[in-house]
């Protein structure tokens, strides 16, 4: 019973649509979902495998990615607390297997919901479709802005953009980032980035050391930056 309240109080905490269950359902919620812990690069979903149960991040963070035909690795989204792995959602709505890979980022501890338990509660309870779909609708448009960007903007474009949003994100003048890291993030060849950060340091935009970027122009870089 003490294990039923812990869970509870953490998932009311995490997920929004869960204070809106009433005590049967959440009950039943608890019952039929599965806990789950895993360490960075655990595999959670693999690529053509049909999707047996929706997860709820409670703690860490997953990446969902593809393989290009020769290896390299392409960083479609991250799915952080209180999010979904929605790629999950949709290969269970769709019933097959999409192409993709989930593993677990920085260690998590996950919560997964059987699909004929999901369907229940997507048909009988809004504010659960309400939660689903207004998370589904932002990984949609995040995901049309990473493919806009992968098929029209220069690397060196794209590779500014990226400095940029990490920059203003963390409000921090350094980057701990290996160049396969950045080359998985936007989607090209390790090679590419580490001929491309030079070209940067060359232009004193950034300093280049082992394992970090350090922003030395703000404005140069922005200019470097599509608009």
């Amino acid at each position: 019973m003490d294990k039923e309240r812990t869970m509870e109080k953490q998932l009311q905490e995490v997920l929004p649509f869960f204070k809106t269950l009433n005590s049967e359902e959440k009950r039943v919620f608890i019952n039929r979902s599965q806990m789950l812990e895993g360490e960075p690069n655990k595999v959670i979903v693999e690529a053509g495998v049909v999707c047996q149960k929706v997860y709820f991040v409670l703690q860490g963070s997953l990446r969902v990615f593809q393989l290009s035909e020769e290896g390299r690795e392409m960083t479609l989204y991250r799915a952080k607390r209180g999010e979904a792995c929605l790629f999950s959602l949709t290969c269970i709505m769709k019933e097959e297997a999409l192409n993709t890979i989930t593993v677990v980022e920085e260690k998590a501890k996950l919560i997964g919901i059987p699909v004929e338990y999901f369907e229940d509660l997507m048909s009988q309870n809004i504010e659960f479709q309400r939660y689903f779909l207004r998370r589904l609708l932002r990984k949609i448009s995040s995901l049309m802005i990473r493919t806009e960007a992968v098929t029209f903007l220069s690397i060196e474009e794209r590779l500014a953009k990226y400095l940029q949003e990490h920059f203003s994100s963390k409000a921090s003048v350094t980057l701990q980032a290996t160049h396969e890291k950045i080359a998985v993030e936007i989607g090209t060849a390790r090679e590419v980035i580490s001929r491309t950060l030079k070209i940067f340091q060359e232009e004193g935009i950034i300093k280049l050391s082992r394992g970090k970027i350090t922003l030395l122009s703000p404005d140069k870089l922005k200019k470097r930056v599509p608009m």
